[in-house]
């Protein structure tokens, strides 16, 4: 069984279906709609349109055949649905973000009517529906899928064996909001007084100089840059938006790497590897627990759950779904 990934295009995404090619049967297909609209606005009448649109897709899917299963991307899929629904092979959707935000995007792109629903309307086209958000599995009868790292659990431990110096410092990388300011400006000096450096990066467009932290660096960071320096770092720092919650990738490195996470995210409590001595719940107010919390020596973590948010983790559950 082979499986094609079609319009996984950013570099996370790449990385993890690279690292999976190298012991699996797994291909990507991107920049499906390549060079598609300049040709087909030129051509006259919806019958030449639509026929020139079914051309162009089954010269891009031609690999594909009855017994693979294509894996699409919620946020992606819609410029070629309908040719999706047409393949006679096994398909999944997994979405990344919420159906609320799917919906809403869609909408205001005119892809959707005003009352029409994301998942009603993709729901007859796709075998399984993934979701990484408990709660629109509950709501909208979806399969739920672990948050997932784009390394092999090969790869893991290689990274894990490698020989690097461990600091007493704490990593953060994230981008510019005036509420993860705040946050900063009130963790660092906890952080401090507790003799906790603070490797922080904090990725600014816009020229927010007056209200810039000095601690923070603004410098955009690959994700394998990502990864060595959180590698070397004793604690990682999660600043989530307002209003965003369930479990986020910042908390499955942590977990993965057996680092201590240091979160705004209260849903953290919720998972199966949550460890008091290793998830620390900073609220801006509760100083004296973080500051035992830095202090305290960390009980082991359960490590036979971890290769569950590895990239191999996710193709066996994806594979669980679809056989």
């Amino acid at each position: 069984m082979r499986f094609f990934f079609l319009e996984w295009v950013n570099d996370f995404e790449k990385m993890m279906l690279d690292s999976l090619a190298k012991e699996n049967a797994v291909f990507q297909i991107n920049r499906i709609m390549r060079r598609f609209k300049s040709v087909n606005k030129l051509l006259p009448g919806d019958y030449l349109k639509k026929l020139h649109k079914k051309i162009h897709c089954s010269l891009r899917f031609s690999a594909i055949k009855k017994d693979d299963v294509i894996v699409c991307n919620g946020y992606s899929v819609f410029p070629f649905l309908d040719y999706v629904q047409t393949m006679p092979c096994k398909k999944i959707l997994i979405l990344r973000d919420s159906v609320e935000a799917l919906t809403f995007k869609r909408r205001k792109l005119g892809q959707l009517g005003p009352n029409e629903d994301y998942v009603e309307t993709v729901r007859p086209i796709f075998d399984v529906i993934f979701s990484f958000d408990p709660q629109d599995c509950r709501t909208y009868n979806l399969i739920y899928i672990k948050q997932f790292l784009p390394f092999t659990w090969q790869q893991i431990q290689a990274f894990k064996d490698t020989s690097h110096e461990v600091r007493n410092s704490c990593f953060y990388v994230g981008g510019y909001q005036i509420e993860r300011v705040n946050y900063i400006n009130t963790i660092t000096p906890v952080l401090e007084k507790n003799y906790c450096e603070t490797d922080f990066y904090l990725m600014d467009k816009y020229g927010n100089d007056d209200n810039y932290p000095p601690n923070c660096k603004n410098q955009k960071l690959s994700y394998q840059e990502n990864i060595q320096k959180l590698n070397r770092a004793t604690f990682v720092l999660e600043i989530n938006k307002p209003n965003q919650s369930g479990l986020t990738l910042r908390a499955v490195e942590a977990f993965v790497f057996n680092k201590r996470l240091i979160t705004n995210n209260t849903a953290v409590k919720d998972h199966d590897f949550y460890q008091p001595s290793h998830f620390c719940v900073f609220n801006g107010s509760n100083e004296q627990e973080l500051a035992e919390f830095l202090q305290q020596q960390p009980a082991p973590l359960p490590t036979n759950a971890a290769w569950e948010y590895s990239a191999d983790g996710m193709l066996a559950a994806l594979k669980k779904h679809i056989v």
